[in-house]
């Protein structure tokens, strides 16, 4: 799986011709139209989507191969859509995907604490870390900016927190 990122997920099926709802979670639009070939389900079948039209935000209605009629379609709710990393444009410095950051092992800098990256998110105002602490239950949200996030090592699976104070308090 660290070939491959979550590009999408499907929603439901759309119409009585076999085509899918599909949630898109690609901010790079145009690699619907360049890729024609994506993963499909925990199995990672590889089919051809042709991704048809936007219909709001991040909903894309879709044409998958082999896929003709609407009990077929109806399958495949609820499957991630996959797709291999070697399409993703390149990186500049200092910038990451996220799912390159999920699992990564946490250390505090200076202090004892460590853990994980659960999740990344942005809710709207910026990158946000989703990280469980060995000392806690609880999911810690950091922001994830250099005020907060001083070191990220992808070889090793290691991100060193140099969180503003009160944060993990």
């Amino acid at each position: 799986m660290d070939s491959v990122i979550t590009a999408g997920k499907v929603l439901n099926s759309y119409g009585l011709n076999g085509q899918v709802k599909i949630d898109v979670y690609l901010k790079d639009l145009k690699l619907l139209k360049t890729v024609k070939v994506f993963l499909l389900g925990d199995s990672l079948i590889k089919r051809k989507i042709n991704f048809l039209k936007n219909t709001k935000n991040s909903t894309w209605i879709a044409d998958v191969a082999d896929v003709k009629i609407k009990e077929q379609a109806d399958q495949l709710k609820g499957q991630l859509i996959f797709l291999e990393k070697k399409y993703l444009p390149s990186l500049m410095t200092n910038e990451f995907y996220y799912e390159d950051l999920k699992g990564l092992q946490v250390k505090i800098d200076g202090g004892p604490q460590k853990g994980f990256v659960h999740n990344v998110f942005n809710f709207g105002s910026g990158e946000v870390l989703e990280v469980s602490l060995d000392d806690s239950d609880a999911t810690r949200y950091i922001p994830f900016d250099k005020d907060n996030v001083s070191e990220i090592d992808l070889a090793n699976r290691t991100i060193i927190l140099t969180p503003i104070k009160g944060l993990l308090s």
